[in-house]
């Protein structure tokens, strides 16, 4: 019966995993598609990296008499090291009753973990956006400043369309697609936007609108609202944003991985709980990476502060 319930408390981490991650915004935008074997001694993963095939010039003759030879999609592996673990851990003296409460549809145990462990998570990935080098900003309150009307480079219904404007030319000034990026920012951003009675709207994946996050698409570009107060700063008397750091970048822009999900048990001694019992560690071992600079960006706006 214990082993039973023990498979059980495995099967309620990978559940824990899938509700998490639907909860979230930046994680859900990431590329998660690493399947693979997880070397729990060395932490070390294989991450395929992709690279573009080349296109041949020619001419009609010469294609006739020397035909390009063929090729296969170019790609290579980078090892990466995996140097993080969430957990949280609870002990009781009956399996059964932990099974039980966190399998329950409506558990509101599972509820609160599933909760914090997606809120953690998007303010440490926002935070690391945060950190990311210089080379990697697009700092839009400089570049926004006008010394007669706009001295502080504030974004406003008056310069939102060339701020985005900017971000779509420093993505194609490196030959890449508009398309295949999205600009998640705070919810000031997106009043900006209606204020400034942009239009919006533009050909839709159809579950596009379904998706955590979504606002819409303005000036060609998907937005994305996210809710990490890590990365942004509030008024003190209106609590509206004033500066915040948005993120805009590409679904391979940051690589997730959740390689191992599991729960592991373990004594709890009798000198913390009277004849001992067991303690439970819902854990995940898990990693972010940026292999892909230029698919990537923080960028800096500032607001007026009422």
């Amino acid at each position: 019966m214990a082993n039973t319930l023990q498979a059980q408390l495995v099967g309620l981490s990978q559940r824990i995993y899938k509700e998490w991650i639907a909860k979230t915004v930046l994680v859900q935008s990431c590329d998660r598609s690493f399947e693979g074997e997880f070397n729990l001694e060395r932490n070390e993963i294989d991450i395929p990296v992709y690279h573009d095939l080349s296109v041949h010039k020619t001419t009609l003759k010469e294609r006739e008499l020397k035909p390009a030879p063929l090729e296969f999609m170019k790609s290579s592996t980078i090892r990466v090291t995996v140097d993080k673990a969430r957990y949280s851990h609870w002990g009781h003296l009956k399996i059964s009753t932990i099974v039980e409460r966190l399998s329950q549809e409506d558990s509101e145990t599972r509820k609160k973990l599933v909760n914090r462990w997606a809120r953690e998570a998007e303010d440490e990935l926002a935070l690391w956006v945060a950190g990311l080098p210089r080379r990697q900003e697009i700092d839009l309150s400089a570049l926004l400043v006008d010394q007669t009307k706009n001295p502080n480079g504030l974004l406003t219904p008056d310069n939102i369309v060339l701020a985005l404007d900017i971000l779509k030319a420093k993505i194609i000034e490196k030959n890449m697609e508009v398309a295949d990026f999205r600009l998640f920012t705070s919810e000031r951003f997106r009043s900006v936007a209606r204020d400034a009675k942009i239009l919006t709207g533009a050909n839709l994946d159809a579950n596009e609108p379904f998706r955590k996050g979504f606002v819409d698409i303005i000036n060609g570009i998907k937005i994305y609202e996210h809710e990490c107060a890590a990365i942004t700063k509030r008024s003190a008397s209106t609590g509206l944003v004033t500066e915040e750091t948005a993120i805009w970048k590409s679904t391979d822009g940051i690589q997730y991985v959740v390689p191992y999900k599991n729960t592991i048990t373990y004594d709890i001694p009798p000198t913390e709980v009277l004849m001992g019992a067991k303690g439970y560690q819902t854990v995940e071992y898990y990693d972010f990476f940026n292999l892909y600079p230029t698919r990537l960006y923080k960028v800096k706006i500032k607001y007026a502060a009422s």
